[in-house]
């Protein structure tokens, strides 16, 4: 399985992933690729990276809005007094 991602610089940089599954991710792969969600293990592999990365970004997100929030917060309840 080959990722691609052009750097900053112009190449490509690859990165081969070649592992079995089974179990309960395996039983989600089948059923998923039955369902027509998904069309390979690559594909499979890819959005769930992306959708983990998405969480992750969202989350993320979440944590420096509360900072910015407890921030200003502070700031206002020091020139309150």
């Amino acid at each position: 399985m080959t990722h691609r991602k052009e750097s900053n610089y112009g190449k490509c940089r690859r990165v081969w992933v070649n592992f079995p599954i089974s179990g309960e991710l395996g039983d989600m792969y089948l059923e998923l690729k039955k369902r027509g969600i998904v069309h390979s293990t690559r594909d499979a592999f890819s959005q769930g990276l992306r959708c983990l990365h998405e969480k992750i970004m969202e989350t993320d997100l979440k944590k420096a809005q509360l900072a910015a929030a407890r921030r200003l917060n502070r700031e206002f309840d020091e020139d309150t007094f």
